[in-house]
């Protein structure tokens, strides 16, 4: 009896438990964030490990259909990824922007100041009253 072949679906079997753990911690960390970057990074960690479960299973199962179950899985785990990636980029830029034009009114608003500061202050100087 090869030992190999006794202690192959053992191994898998607690691999894929493991894997089943880790994705579940995993799960939990991509939902408490904090930031977006955390997330998509997470929603990438589960793809990667899912795709691990299912070679598990490919290996424990003898059921070679599932390679390709597999490979569209990770087809869509990227693609999750990217179109995740790219609505960071486009809140980041908007945020971006939103700043810029926070500081340009808050300039704006100090320039004002000064002039009507100024503009009093020679009123006091000539004497006029207002």
């Amino acid at each position: 009896m090869d030992p190999m072949k006794v202690l192959a679906p053992q191994v898998l079997t607690g691999a894929m438990i493991v894997l089943g753990l880790t994705v579940i911690v995993t799960l939990f960390r991509t939902f408490i964030g904090p930031r977006m970057s955390d997330r998509v990074i997470g929603v990438n960690m589960i793809g990667t490990q899912s795709i691990c479960l299912i070679a598990c299973l490919v290996l424990r199962l003898r059921e070679d259909w599932l390679v390709d179950i597999a490979i569209v899985y990770a087809m869509f785990s990227f693609l999750a990824v990217a179109v995740l990636t790219k609505m960071d980029i486009g809140a980041y830029r908007q945020w971006r922007e939103d700043q810029r034009r926070s500081r340009e009114r808050s300039r704006e608003s100090r320039r004002v100041m000064r002039q009507a500061r100024s503009q009093q202050g020679n009123r006091s100087k000539r004497g006029d009253k207002t």
